[in-house]
């Protein structure tokens, strides 16, 4: 009898272990955890730094002269900022105002929407430039946006903001002095919204007053932000555009309309002009009065990396001068470089406690992608350190089952100089179970949905050797107390 339970006991065991567990149980090392950090575009780099020397490298300890009183060089995705010269003097900005006139715009008006020219649009002064739109003109919204960074028409700017005024106050015939205080104030509340601490706008145009001003930096602020819309990158760069007048028609042929000639003034954008044509420039917006001077805010893009630059208070070349040796600094010496690609497998580990279905090797990845702007020559300075939230006595990543997918496993830190630049987290790449104990295999509806989907052959595979088992046990018990009884009945013969 007892080597027949020692045969069942053998059979049981066979019949509990899973083939595929013994496959792939080879330990993976875990990478180190803290190295210096590996380029995921280690040749774009390479490439980088060649192309950026094209019209010479500046040296990263030069000081740009400029002839502008406050200058500064962002770059537009991060806002970061790589060179300025007294950044957050107030000064006065001139038509570069206009640029948050074209943002709220975009922001709160319907750009396919016919405006109504109103009797605004005279409160331009003469001496001032102009889209020459007419009283009583209908145009849409975005047209106006057009006269207003092309020409720099102050009459457009004028229509806008008592249009958007009225939008924003729900009174559609709000008197446009009214609408236009509105619109100020409209202004001025955004600008804050966007970082702006040294700004403060009179009027949605930029003509001179003493009230108005605002700092280099606050206008890249502002910049920034209009960037970030698609109809403002379309204008900024459109060289010109013709536009039919409303009432005028053509002295040459009466049946046909006038033609206004909206020329944008941005000569970084002139490819006829040999002396200050910018082939990477992509826009933005001149300025000027007595003064303010001339003031000029401009962006530009090459090799994936944007930049924006704004001079207050310049000179009549240097406006684009300086622009010019703002942009071309920032190209040759910084790089936007990308740290971590969004799930980039960082690592993989063992999980211990693994069900038998799995190998139990887990990739563990970064929850979202990071990049930032770094000097070219300092790239190769970031390093990178792994914090761990599940570690052992030596502080070593140690991950037990179960584990679920994106589950927060760490984060990676990055930096420079001994000051943190960027950091992730870090995340499980998928579910690992943990092992299944003798209640999960015979009790399916412990585990989770997709588990069961997941092992239902498994499953089968555990009842039907389960059932083998005990039909096996039963038919021992039988046979045993059979034997039994004999033995009494032929005991109970052999002495009766």
């Amino acid at each position: 009898m007892r080597r027949l339970l020692i045969f069942l006991l053998i059979i049981a065991a066979f019949l509990h272990v899973n083939p595929a567990s013994a496959v792939n149980n080879q330990e993976i090392p875990q990478h180190n955890q803290e190295d210096n950090i590996e380029s995921t575009e280690n040749d774009d780099i390479n490439n980088d730094l060649i192309e950026g020397n094209e019209s010479g490298e500046t040296p990263a300890s030069s000081v740009l002269e400029l002839d502008a009183e406050g200058a500064v060089l962002i770059e537009q995705s991060t806002g970061k900022v790589l060179f300025e010269k007294n950044k957050d003097e107030k000064l006065y900005p001139a038509s570069t105002t206009k640029v948050l006139t074209a943002l709220l715009a975009i922001e709160y008006g319907d750009l396919n929407e016919i405006v109504t020219v109103g009797n605004e649009a005279n409160l331009a002064p003469k001496d001032s430039s102009l889209a020459c739109i007419d009283l009583e003109e209908r145009i849409s919204l975005k047209d106006l946006i057009i006269g207003l960074m092309l020409p720099s028409g102050n009459d457009a700017a004028l229509t806008i903001g008592a249009h958007i005024g009225r939008i924003i106050s729900g009174d559609p015939d709000m008197g446009y002095q009214e609408a236009l205080k509105k619109f100020c104030d409209l202004m001025n509340t955004r600008a804050a919204e966007l970082g702006a601490t040294n700004t403060h706008f009179t009027n949605p145009h930029g003509y001179h007053d003493e009230n108005h001003y605002t700092s280099a930096y606050d206008l890249a602020l502002i910049t920034r932000e209009a960037m970030k819309h698609e109809t403002f990158r379309e204008i900024i760069q459109l060289p010109r555009v013709d536009y039919p007048d409303w009432n005028e028609v053509d002295k040459n042929d009466p049946t046909k309309k006038q033609i206004r000639y909206w020329i944008n003034k941005n000569r970084l954008l002139d490819e006829s002009n040999s002396k200050f044509y910018y082939p990477y420039a992509t826009g933005v917006k001149t300025g000027y009065t007595s003064h303010s001077r001339n003031c000029l805010v401009s962006s530009a893009s090459k090799n994936g990396m944007d930049l924006i630059a704004v001079v207050l208070k310049s000179t009549k070349e240097g406006q684009y001068t300086d622009s010019i040796k703002l942009l071309d600094y920032g190209f040759n010496n910084y790089v936007v470089h990308r740290l971590l690609e969004r799930g980039q497998v960082v690592t993989a580990t063992r999980v211990a406690n693994h069900d038998a279905d799995d190998h139990g090797t887990l990739d563990i990845v970064a929850k979202e992608g990071v990049q930032d702007i770094f000097r070219k020559d300092d790239i190769y300075k970031i390093e990178k350190t792994i914090e761990w939230y599940y570690t052992d006595e030596n502080n070593q990543l140690l991950l037990e089952a179960p584990i679920m997918k994106n589950q927060l496993i760490g984060k990676v830190i990055y930096k420079f100089n001994n000051q943190v630049v960027a950091e992730m987290d870090l995340i499980a790449a998928r579910d690992i179970m943990k092992k299944k104990t003798i209640m999960d295999i015979i009790t399916p509806g412990n585990n989770s949905k997709e588990q069961q989907g997941n092992n239902e052959n498994t499953q089968l595979y555990y009842l039907a050797g389960a059932a083998g088992v005990v039909i096996l046990l039963l038919f021992a018990l039988i046979f045993t107390s059979r034997r039994k009884k004999a033995r009494r009945y032929g005991y109970y013969r052999r002495y009766r």
